[in-house]
């Protein structure tokens, strides 16, 4: 099977080296080179980065509507077209380009969680599953028929990080068997049920900042889902500070009120919420590195009252 490969980012790069030697992997679209860093250098995504090492045609296009991309990719031939987290919709004359059509690979159980950040939503929502499902492009976003599906169970301290490392290998043996179903015309299509669509957002800067007045659960939830990237924070003493890791924590503790914090225990960096009290297992003050709860502790000695902002 010749493969045509839409990517950018890791996910997309484990996938596309996970195939390239079982498939002939003709060609990668990738997004045009950004400028990045106070250097303004041009940066390759990850995607470009393994295709070029690996001698794999690289297309950049500036407008994927442009009649000249479509000349390109019609001449080199593809049996399906493979879209791993590309970032910009695919136009109709060129996911139905190829004769086995076009497939995306979406971690979620689609028609659950259209859209960007699946796996960050799933777990900011507190889900107990997720999955990973390859499914027909067409017009409409994330909306296209099943070819494959897979659950995920979900524990409550997984973090973002952590669950991509489950979805990349998922992910690529559901691309692989995807390919060879559709190469074959054994693939049984299942259409969305479309009135039980869900949609979520891309994650902003904006959404990162902690409201202390929420429940420990969703604060909980916020740290793990925003985790590695882009980091839920909160301020004290007038500083930025990252927190990267929590727990709930369900021992005896005296109240606390919303954002004020605490050393349990000798050792142990307590949190007041709108309802429950969360642990502090990992922060990371402004300009420094993450640290425990202890080190923050002993670094800041916390004087009564104190609280995060």
């Amino acid at each position: 099977m010749r493969v045509g490969f839409f990517g950018t980012p890791e996910i997309a790069s484990y996938v596309l080296q996970h195939i390239c030697n079982i498939f002939d992997i003709v060609f990668l679209v990738a997004p045009e080179d950004k400028k990045c860093g106070r250097a303004m250098k041009l940066q390759e995504c990850a995607a470009k980065e393994f295709a070029t090492c690996s001698d794999i045609p690289v297309i950049q296009p500036g407008n994927l509507r442009d009649p000249e991309f479509a000349d390109i990719l019609k001449s080199y031939n593809a049996d399906i077209f493979v879209v791993v987290a590309y970032g910009k919709l695919i136009p109709e004359n060129i996911f139905n380009m190829p004769r086995c059509g076009t497939i995306n690979l979406h971690p979620s159980l689609l028609p659950e969680y259209r859209g960007a950040a699946p796996v960050q939503w799933a777990l900011i929502n507190g889900d107990d599953e997720t999955g990973v499902t390859v499914q027909m492009i067409n017009e409409e976003l994330d909306a296209g028929d099943i070819v494959l599906q897979e659950k995920i169970e979900i524990d409550g301290e997984i973090t973002a990080g952590e669950l991509f490392e489950l979805v990349f290998p998922i992910g690529a043996e559901m691309i692989v068997k995807a390919i060879n179903l559709l190469g074959s015309g054994d693939a049984e299509l299942k259409k969305q049920v479309h009135s039980e669509a869900t949609y979520c957002g891309k994650i902003d800067k904006d959404m990162s900042q902690i409201i202390w007045d929420k429940d420990s659960f969703s604060i909980h939830n916020l740290v793990r889902g925003l985790n590695p990237k882009p980091v839920a924070w909160t301020t004290f003493r007038g500083h930025h500070m990252k927190i990267w890791k929590t727990a709930i924590f369900e021992g005896d503790c005296p109240e606390l009120k919303a954002g004020e914090i605490r050393r349990f225990e000798k050792k142990r960096l307590l949190a007041g919420t709108g309802n429950g009290i969360i642990e502090i297992l990992e922060i990371q003050p402004e300009n420094k590195k993450r640290m425990d709860g202890l080190s923050f502790i002993n670094g800041y000695r916390l004087e009564a009252g104190e609280s995060f902002g």
